[in-house]
């Protein structure tokens, strides 16, 4: 007859049965954690495209309304389109607290940290990030964003946006903070708005993260030219990755943290995303309203 203790002995792990299980249940996690990482970027990928698609609908129910685009940025230190379009972002709250006469540094407190989740890209930054480095012309933190209008395709006196200069659908204002005029409509797009690129994914290289100063990540209602606009184009190409300082241009280029592609809403509200190595002088043709070269997004 079999002893008690010998049949417990038989039943037990040895060490070397518990060491295989244990390799065997982390050899199943290495495989596992690739493709769930994956399904978490797809459904981030997923929220930015539509975060995308709820700003060019915003922008054209503005068109409906006023009959022309929402202008970059009103003036040099006041705010900018993602100010303006408020009302249609479903934000009308936020938009009654603010005062557009004004510069954007004297705007509430509560009015430069609120956050607005549809202009927040999940692979990058989360809902209510707020700037740790700012520029001396915003004073206060704000909240961060992943978003800017294409102001055409070049970042030449990229502070400055002078008028007439810009070949962008959004492009800054005529005339002065108390009676802004924007410079462009849908008539003004003749190359098609299904051909040019309106607002996109800008670049914040991983290590600036939240920095205004050096990363130009910067506030969300501020009309601080790197925070609200960049170019695309020859010398203004998309970032490859995350850590691309895109030859010393980085403050002015779009990029995201998505692998090998940049988000883009077009002039039409449809949503494309384009290949990083899109060749730059069609990435240019794309930036340009009225240049007379169309291409077609998904060549």
């Amino acid at each position: 007859m079999v002893s008690r203790s010998a049949q417990i002995a038989r039943r037990a792990f040895t060490l070397v049965e518990l060491l295989v299980v244990i390799a065997i249940i982390g050899v199943l996690i290495a495989l596992l954690l690739p493709a769930v990482q994956q399904a978490r970027e797809a459904a981030r990928r997923s929220q930015c495209t539509n975060n995308l698609k709820q700003i060019g609908l915003a922008v054209h129910n503005f068109h409906d309304t006023f009959g022309e685009l929402p202008p970059s940025r009103i003036k040099y230190e006041y705010l900018g389109w993602s100010a303006v379009i408020l009302p249609f972002m479903e934000q009308t709250s936020l938009y009654d607290q603010i005062d557009l006469k004004v510069r954007y540094k004297d705007q509430t407190t509560v009015v430069q940290q609120a956050s607005i989740s549809g202009y927040v890209c999940p692979s990058r930054h989360s809902p209510g990030d707020q700037t740790t480095e700012v520029q001396a012309v915003n004073v206060d933190n704000g909240a961060v964003w992943d978003y800017a209008s294409v102001c055409g395709p070049s970042g030449d006196d990229s502070i400055i946006r002078q008028v007439g200069r810009e070949k962008g659908m959004i492009v800054v204002a005529k005339g002065d903070q108390n009676a802004y005029e924007t410079q462009t409509n849908f008539a003004s797009v003749t190359d098609g708005l299904s051909n040019t690129i309106m607002i996109g994914e800008r670049h914040i290289h991983n290590d600036k993260l939240r920095n205004e100063k050096t990363g130009h990540d910067g506030p969300i209602l501020s009309g601080w030219a790197y925070t609200t606009m960049r170019a695309a184009g020859t010398d203004y190409p998309l970032a490859q990755h995350k850590r691309d300082n895109v030859g010393g241009v980085e403050h002015l280029v779009f990029g995201s943290f998505h692998p090998g592609i940049v988000n883009f809403v077009m002039g039409d509200a449809s949503v494309q995303s384009i290949q990083v190595n899109i060749d730059e002088t069609n990435l240019g043709r794309l930036a340009n309203r009225e240049d007379g070269q169309v291409i077609d997004v998904s060549f």
